[in-house]
């Protein structure tokens, strides 16, 4: 009868070394005779010699748990060839939504490609990246990571390489695991699972595995944590001390703006009319409220106080789990069988963002005859003004911090169904062959639970209900603020993501005549698939009922393609084989249900990939390939109409555009500009090129070192014009600085950037991966060493929108791309195993890098150094003492330890403890993805000291 169970097979191939070493090669006869043809990642054609051309490392169920991670997300994260991936940090800025994904190289998330037993699924949006929190950890059965290029056997969006999640098809027994983490403060998690099966498809023929979990994680917040608990900087470099502040001009008590003069039919403000922005706070006390401080860039006409949002933030987001697995083997007959997977996870995240900005709201007229003044600008702003001001002032606006109406939060309810059909078998005696169909399908539902406000907001805020010029603890001790702003409070379902996908493929592989080395052989395959991908806003949304992130369009966008590819093994020598394998795919146009008037253009390419395998000795094996491939852009990138997209990251001043009557609209001060986005219909897919060579030697079945070389170059990238790089180049972006209403006052125009998706880039990455493996017998037990690590040498890029290219690069540095890749990330782990005891210590090490250049100030906040210094008209005045600095990030180490007791009849006991000496992030002045301050949360462990216990129990 027929064995598919591939997990047999690679246990055995792991027990000879096969998967990354030679060893099986000099047991090639014996093993022959115990292990199936299976198929591994990289190659449609089936054997029984798992150490081919390609470069695939293999992680264990048992290598999972050494780890010691709780989430598919963490384990990628593992990796050392993964870098640039999405992490629960990301969240904690807004700019994620719960999701984690996996990116090799550093190349981008978008150029990896996630398999689940070797088939695509469903992606978390418009783009081919899939969720990794889909995917149970605690139903996969191995991991293959395919550390190549691969689109000439998957399609596009393989560049990078590919990682295939192998879940479980086969057990013995069924298995109840459950697990608790408890770090030193905050963001504890706990987790359990259920696996058990029936029947053995040997003798039974037919078999079904099927799994349940569920795990939940507490939020972990900014003051849990010394490093993250503050955006006010102080620290000593060489002696010095310096200071910076990461703050935000929406402040509380609030900042007022009041315009004084008037303005022409078309909004701009007339010769000699401006704003003056200033705390009336700090103008009553002459000192900013608690949790604020003055801020370092000077404004028109009084003193501004920033506000320290970073006080309020969360590091983790809370999350909770839900999934279930099943998976079935049927066999037909000898030569076939049917099989099945169907997944569902239910997954939530509840993220906390800061408090509100309100930005510049629109409190009314001042000194109008069909407008009283506020109450607010009576009672807090009028007392500050000059006589002349009170009489010319014309227009009033406040900048707040709705701390008390609590964070922004989020509950992002992300639901994945997974369905899997197929058969695979043997035709015609020669002929192996697998085909299924999938029907894969994911929703996030992003709902409002507190923390925004409804359209009779601001209109509370100009009758004086909401007073914002109080301080938080004034403001808790005012009821009819605190009603009124808890009645302005807008909760509910705020948009709707859905993606589904339709895939058939066939691929079969077969010998077709027999060379002196040995049988050449070919694979061959189709497949066709369409993914569809729908953004629904509430009716709410539509109505702007809450002053929560507004998405300007509604999108219906689907896109069909298939392709076609074969591929043939060739022993050209006893010890050399070749392998080449084409593959032809059509992109379809996007298809867009909601008429937007646009033609969009199609895509089509012809890709190759060639590599040789050589057993040297017995031994030594070398190995080679170069290959091609092509992506297209996603769904969005080609529909999106131009759109608000936010603000910039980075503050900027007034840019000198050469042309006054937009420069008059330039918002007050150094500030975030506001951000427009656009696709662009004839976008052309991206071309690439991939080379490795590398070796694998294995002098004993104890021993095996490899090293892999490789290169991937990357031509017409999409992407957008940095918001930087355009500031600071207004001779190409000029037109790009256009006027808009602001997205908080439509009645205000401000001076706005856009951008649209291009055919620009280029990127250029190389590196080493390199991995050593031991096993020792020991008198007293077993112990296994493994080091396994990438070595970065080149990962460059080319400044976004430029033309002709001009080269940056973010390799051991803080990039324009607002990234870091590592140079070095490396992995060691000693597992010793004697007697009824395993221990596993691991470290995990990345080097050092050069921080963001960036402007600080000398002294300290309370105490600040100032010099003197001179307008244009002689007029003498006091300024910060500023200094350009960029820091040297050390090298950062985090060593984990865990021991198992299997002394227990069916029962493994686990106590570990990761981040055992409680490393803590380096220290740094760069600007990272999402809200954190002073350091950086997409690299390092922010959970500090964490014990878990786990505890599996099998019957």
């Amino acid at each position: 009868m027929l064995n598919s169970k591939i997990s047999k097979a690679v246990r055995l191939a792991l027990m000879y070394g096969a998967v990354s070493a030679t060893a099986f090669a000099a047991n090639a006869e014996e093993a022959e005779e115990k292990i199936e043809k299976i198929e591994i990642t990289g190659s449609s054609i089936k054997g029984t010699d798992l150490a081919g051309a390609l470069p695939v490392d293999i992680i264990s169920a048992e290598d999972i748990k050494n780890t010691g991670v709780s989430s598919v997300g963490d384990l990628v994260a593992q990796i050392p060839s993964m870098q640039g991936f999405t992490t629960p940090t990301s969240s904690v800025g807004g700019g994620g939504t719960g999701q984690a994904t996996a990116s090799l190289r550093g190349i981008g998330e978008d150029y990896t490609l996630v398999l689940l037993n070797g088939r695509r699924i469903a992606p978390l949006d418009s783009t081919n990246t899939v969720d990794l929190n889909s995917i149970p950890l605690s139903a996969i059965e191995r991991v293959e990571v395919l550390t190549d290029g691969a689109s000439a056997l998957y399609g596009s969006d393989a560049i990078a390489g590919v990682i295939n999640f192998i879940l479980k098809d086969s057990v013995d027994q069924s298995t109840i695991s459950v697990r608790a983490d408890r770090p030193d403060d905050g963001g504890d998690q706990q987790s359990i699972s259920f696996t058990t099966g029936f029947g053995d498809f040997d003798r039974d023929g037919y078999s079904f595995v099927a799994s349940v979990s569920y795990d939940t994680r507490d939020t972990l917040r900014s003051k849990d944590r010394e490093f993250a608990k503050t955006g006010f900087l102080e620290f000593e470099v060489d002696g010095t001390k310096y200071w910076d502040l990461r703050a935000s001009p929406n402040a509380i008590p609030g900042i007022a703006q009041v315009f004084v003069g008037t303005r022409d039919e078309n909004g701009a403000p007339t010769e000699g009319s401006y704003t003056r922005v200033f705390s009336p706070y700090y103008a009553a006390n002459k000192s900013c409220a608690p949790d604020t401080a003055v801020a370092p860039f000077g404004n028109l006409g009084g003193v501004d106080c920033w506000f320290d949002y970073t006080s309020t933030l969360e590091i983790y987001p809370e999350d909770e789990r839900t999934a279930f697995v099943l998976q079935g083997d049927f066999a037909i007959n000898d030569s076939m069988q049917a099989f099945t997977t169907l997944t569902y996870t239910d997954y939530q995240m509840i993220t906390r963002i800061a408090p509100k900005p309100t930005g510049a709201m629109n409190l009314g007229k001042i000194n109008s005859a069909d407008s009283a003044d506020s109450p607010l600008y009576t009672k807090y702003v009028k007392p500050h003004l000059t006589a002349e001001e009170q009489a010319n002032a014309s227009e009033f606006r406040a900048t707040w911090r709705a701390l008390p109406g609590g964070n922004r939060t989020s509950q992002y309810d992300n639901s994945a169904l997974n369905f899997t059909l197929g058969l695979e078998g043997t035709l015609f005696d020669n002929v192996d062959f697998n085909t299924a169909v999938v029907y894969s399908e994911s929703t996030r539902d992003d709902t409002i639970i507190n923390g925004y406000q409804n359209d009779q907001f601001v209109g509370n805020v100009r009758d004086g209900n909401i007073d914002i010029f109080l301080t938080p603890d004034e403001f808790a001790s005012d009821e009819g603020s605190v009603k009124a702003i808890e009645d302005a409070t807008w909760r509910g379902l705020w948009t709707t993501v859905e993606t589904d996908m339709l895939s058939f493929d066939f691929r079969a592989s077969q010998p077709i005549f027999e060379l002196p080395a040995g049988e050449v052989y070919v694979g061959y395959g189709v497949d066709y698939r369409k993914n569809g991908y729908a953004f629904t806003r509430s009716q709410a949304h539509l109505d702007r009922a809450s002053n929560a992130p507004r998405s300007e369009v509604d999108y219906d966008l689907s896109r069909a393609q298939y392709g076609a590819f074969t591929e043939f093994q060739v022993p050209v020598l006893e010890d050399l084989s070749a392998n080449l394998a084409l593959r032809y795919d059509s992109i379809g146009k996007v298809k867009n249900d909601i008429p937007d008037g646009n033609t969009y253009s199609s895509a089509s390419d012809t890709t190759y990939k060639f590599s040789l395998r050589y057993n040297a000795t017995d031994d030594l094996v070398l190995r080679g390939s170069i290959g091609t491939g092509f992506k297209v852009g996603s769904l969005r990138s080609f529909a999106r109409p131009l759109s608000y997209q936010g603000v910039t990251g980075p503050s900027f001043t007034c840019p000198n555009l050469g042309d006054p009557t937009r420069e008059v609209f330039c918002p007050v001060g150094k500030t975030q500009y506001e951000t427009h986005l656009k696709g662009n219909p004839d976008l052309k897919p991206e071309e690439s090129e991939q080379v490795s060579v590398g070796f694998v030697y294995s002098p004993t079945s104890d021993t095996t070192i490899q090293l892999d070389y490789w290169s991937v170059e990357i031509e017409g990238k999409e992407e957008v014009p940095d918001h930087t790089y355009m500031f600071e180049n207004l001779g190409t972006f000029n037109k790009n600085f256009v006027v808009h209403p602001t997205n908080s006052d439509p009645d205000l125009k401000q001076l706005a950037v856009e951008r649209q998706y291009l055919n620009l880039g280029k990127t250029e990455t190389s590196g080493v991966d390199w991995r050593f493996e031991f096993n020792n017998e020991l008198s007293f037990g077993q112990l296994k060493t493994t080091l396994q690590g990438t070595h970065i040498i080149e990962s460059r890029y080319t400044a976004p929108g430029v033309v002709p290219y001009e080269w940056e690069s973010s390799l051991g540095r803080y990039g324009s791309d607002e990234d870091v890749v590592f140079k070095n990330v490396a992995n060691i782990q000693n597992t010793l195993i004697h007697g009824d005891f395993s221990h596993t210590l691991r470290l995990t090490y990345k080097s050092g890098w050069r921080d963001d250049r960036v402007t600080v100030y000398h002294g300290t906040i309370a105490e600040p150094v100032m010099e003197t210094v001179y307008d244009k008209d002689g007029k003498e005045g006091k300024a910060f003492v500023t200094e350009q600095m960029q820091l040297k990030i050390p090298s950062y180490t985090k060593v984990d330890y865990k021991i198992d007791y299997l002394g227990f009849e069916n029962t493994v006991i686990t106590l570990g403890v990761n981040n055992l000496f409680e490393k803590e992030p380096p220290f740094s002045l760069g600007a990272p993805e999402g809200h954190v301050v002073g350091y950086e949360g997409r690299y390092y462990d922010q959970l500090l000291r964490t014990y878990y216990l786990s505890v599996d129990y099998s019957f």
